[in-house]
């Protein structure tokens, strides 16, 4: 197989490998940066009419690899083309942005705003802080430029993307349960039969989502909202979820915190959120509309928790709980610094992951209003089916594996066998805008294809 790494010269000519991730033929084009489909993407950026980047790009094949036994005199060909579009920024910018950004004031960041949830609450405080309540559209750099992220308690993020072709069922054993296939749920549950079956939505339901934000690449990133605008959660059926799942079926190993782990075996809930994409969006028009886009399960920094100066100095920690979401546990203001960019992990589970569908991340829900082990009452909170994110966050007493999930209207972490809702996150390039809407659950946006 052929092996490539991308690296990035720097001013003094040294190189600076840039995260490995797995390269894939894109299935639509990119009509921001100008890419027709079917081909490969190794980077994305965006730069100002005064910079200037290099870039080498190292291919081998390796040499062990020889199935046809002929002894090798293997030879391969490589066409690189690079894509982009100048001009002004306004006339680069994709319509769906443009609607976006008209319809919503962009807001200042202000200091300190991420130890408080977007309703001006800090951990251990009596008080909401008026200063620090916080809604509306932001903005913060990601891997691909500048992204635009929703926060707070709004009512204007609102899409209809995408439909039921026919029925879709779930499996379900216990009435607490939900699996998207027979298969899933029996490995669950030996019980589990074609009886346990349960009508998850009927042919024609439209799919709803929230806008979590706008990429650096001009798609959108969506998470999933059931088939209303306002749904009840007092059932699956009219939930924001697809399913009830664990997020691993074993617990005592720090690989299964990762999305994936031994260098690509995929977690039950991967697997979950995995089907529901293939036999809906996956099946249907609505797929050439969804990119291959950015996930991150960051498994970076695993350490003791006192090396992080948390808490349970027994257990180990990830970065995001013990550098980036963990900061009110240490009293100390200046410590909560959600980031859009993966880190690189060592590890062989978790890391960068290019994917049609994931799940949010802690920083996404950070971003969005929240904040760890605190009431918040931002446009992703609910009281009912709390649901996983893909952010491992700490292995309790080093031996049992814990991600964050969000927990009844605060951020929280939870052991990878627990039962929570699954609430899959797409990214959408939708080229022509949006048909119609102004965003809000009485007028969504809609996106058609």
């Amino acid at each position: 197989y052929i092996k490539l790494y991308l690296t990035r010269l720097t001013d003094d000519g040294e190189e600076e490998l840039m995260t490995p991730e797995v390269y894939n033929e894109e299935a639509s084009a990119n009509s921001y940066t100008g890419r027709p489909k079917g081909e490969m993407s190794l980077y994305h950026g965006s730069m100002s009419s005064s910079e200037s980047n290099r870039y080498r790009l190292r291919m081998y094949v390796d040499e062990s690899y020889n199935p046809q036994e002929d002894g090798g005199s293997l030879s391969f060909s490589v066409k690189i083309n690079v894509y982009g579009k100048d001009g002004d920024k306004e006339e680069d910018v994709p319509l769906t942005t443009e609607e976006i950004l008209e319809d919503n004031e962009l807001q200042k960041e202000k200091g300190n705003m991420f130890n408080y949830t977007s309703n001006g609450r800090q951990y251990n405080a009596k008080e909401i802080d008026p200063e620090y309540i916080t809604n509306g559209l932001y903005s913060m750099e990601d891997e691909d430029g500048i992204s635009y992220y929703f926060r707070g308690d709004i009512d204007n993020n609102n899409v209809q993307f995408g439909e039921y072709e026919s029925d879709y069922y779930v499996y379900s054993p216990d009435n607490y349960s939900y699996f998207q296939s027979l298969e899933s749920c029996q490995q669950y549950s030996s019980s589990c039969s074609e009886s346990n079956r349960v009508k998850l939505a009927s042919a024609g339901d439209k799919m709803y989502w929230k806008i979590v934000r706008i990429n650096g690449d001009g798609s959108l990133r969506l998470i999933y909202n059931g088939v209303s605008t306002t749904p009840s959660n007092e059932d699956l059926v009219n939930s924001h979820a697809i399913g009830m799942s664990p997020f691993n079926k074993k617990v005592d190993d720090p690989k299964y915190t990762g999305y994936t782990y031994d260098n690509g075996t995929d977690s039950f809930v991967k697997r979950e959120v995995d089907t529901w994409y293939k036999n809906t969006l996956g099946s249907s028009g609505y797929d050439s509309s969804v990119i291959e886009g950015k996930f991150c399960s960051d498994s970076s920094g695993y350490k003791s928790s006192n090396e992080y100066d948390l808490p349970a100095s027994s257990s180990c920690t990830y970065s995001a709980y013990g550098e980036r979401l963990g900061g009110r546990l240490k009293n100390t203001p200046t410590d909560n610094k959600p980031t859009l960019m993966c880190p690189e992990t060592d590890e062989t589970y978790g890391g960068s992951y290019r994917l049609k569908a994931g799940l949010i991340t802690a920083d996404e829900l950070v971003l969005a209003g929240e904040n760890i082990f605190v009431e918040g009452n931002g446009y992703l909170n609910t009281s009912l089916y709390p649901y996983w994110t893909m952010t491992p966050g700490q292995i309790y007493r080093c031996q049992f594996a814990y991600v964050f999930e969000e927990y009844n209207i605060i951020l929280h972490l939870n052991g990878v066998t627990d039962m929570f809702a699954v609430r899959p996150v797409i990214n959408v390039i939708a080229d022509n805008g949006f048909t119609s809407g102004d965003g809000t659950s009485s007028n969504p946006y809609v996106i058609e294809v």
